[in-house]
């Protein structure tokens, strides 16, 4: 694969338009992400994004069963407390 194809250089405009705008939502969990000051929220932001990511791979089902499982984790209130907790040790 040459640099030209590797990064997309070698695309059409309309091609361009539509990679952006299939992947557009990974922008929108960036923003979200920014937009915190709370680790929590940002941990579920991120398992967010990385629950839409996983749904666009075809190749097995299990990268998402195990992000549904990690975000089901993080959205209890004992996964809350166990991210606040490695946080605080991490940050002490």
């Amino acid at each position: 694969m040459t640099t030209d194809n590797k990064y997309g250089a070698s695309l059409s405009l309309w091609e361009k338009l539509r990679l952006f705008q299939e992947w557009a939502p990974v922008m929108t969990f960036v923003q979200a992400f920014l937009a915190t000051d709370d680790p929590h929220r940002k941990a579920i932001v991120v398992a967010e994004c990385c629950e839409w990511l996983a749904s666009k791979t075809d190749a097995t089902k299990v990268d998402d069963e195990l992000v549904s499982h990690i975000s089901a984790v993080l959205r209890s209130d004992e996964g809350e407390a166990f991210l606040r907790w490695v946080i605080g040790k991490v940050q002490a």
